[in-house]
């Protein structure tokens, strides 16, 4: 079985030699790799090998996952039974992939879009509300739960528009917000769903202060391949 992949590590102390070293005492022959330094501070490893065993797939999931330090965001295989049989795409833990958010916020555009890369297309739209979601709640809970709850629209001047500042430009009108130079659809055509995670972002910043009834939030113009200038409305 060959394979190549891609690891983010936590840290640029972090190197090659930590990464290939336990794949080779778990039974691997490397054909390549290379590091490259992330935007995230740490290192990007890119490896291509092969099992000498009878590791299975799940077997290289998980030796992969247990390297420490690291975050495993792009898997191929090719299982080399056949030439029509195509390579092999995992796709990543909601688990892992909130875990690399928290350890790299607010920049976090590229761990969103590798995420997005990695998921079914008919899976795309609502995996990245939801992990949206979750971040938005977590980033109200963390930095805005104490004290009284603001109510509408003051929430939106003074604690969402702020929050947001950490992923993008913003700019907000009334009920309506901007990202200006979008980061979750800068290289997105007409089919892109990174700023789903956008929309479950505000939702579950805005469903996580008590003083504040249901909402909705739809993208009402996304400017992928265009002005780059995204705008979501709050209902």
């Amino acid at each position: 079985m060959k394979f190549s992949c891609a690891l983010e590590t936590s840290s640029e102390r972090i190197r090659l030699v930590n990464v290939i070293s336990p794949l080779i005492k778990a039974g691997y022959q490397l054909v390549s790799q290379k590091q490259e330094p992330s935007e995230n501070g740490g290192n990007i490893i890119h490896v291509i090998a092969r099992s000498l065993g009878s590791k299975t797939q799940a077997d290289l999931i998980e030796d992969l996952s247990s390297i420490e330090g690291c975050t495993l965001f792009n898997l191929e295989i090719d299982e080399e039974g056949g030439s029509s049989a195509a390579p092999a795409k995992k796709t990543l833990d909601e688990k892992s992939v909130l875990s690399a958010i928290g350890a790299y916020y607010p920049k976090i555009a590229d761990i969103v879009s590798q995420y997005e890369d990695s998921l079914p297309i008919e899976r795309r739209m609502t995996a990245l509300q939801e992990l949206g979601r979750k971040v938005g709640g977590g980033i109200y809970q963390r930095d805005y739960s104490l004290g009284s709850p603001l109510k509408m629209p003051t929430t939106i001047t003074r604690e969402l528009v702020p929050a947001l500042k950490g992923l993008s430009k913003v700019k907000a009108k009334n009920n309506v917000i901007y990202l200006i130079k979008c980061p979750f659809c800068k290289s997105s055509d007409h089919t892109h769903s990174g700023c789903h995670f956008i929309v479950g972002y505000i939702e579950g910043f805005l469903a996580s202060n008590p003083a504040i009834d249901v909402v909705q939030v739809e993208e009402t113009n996304c400017g992928a391949g265009s002005t780059n200038i995204c705008e979501f409305t709050i209902g």
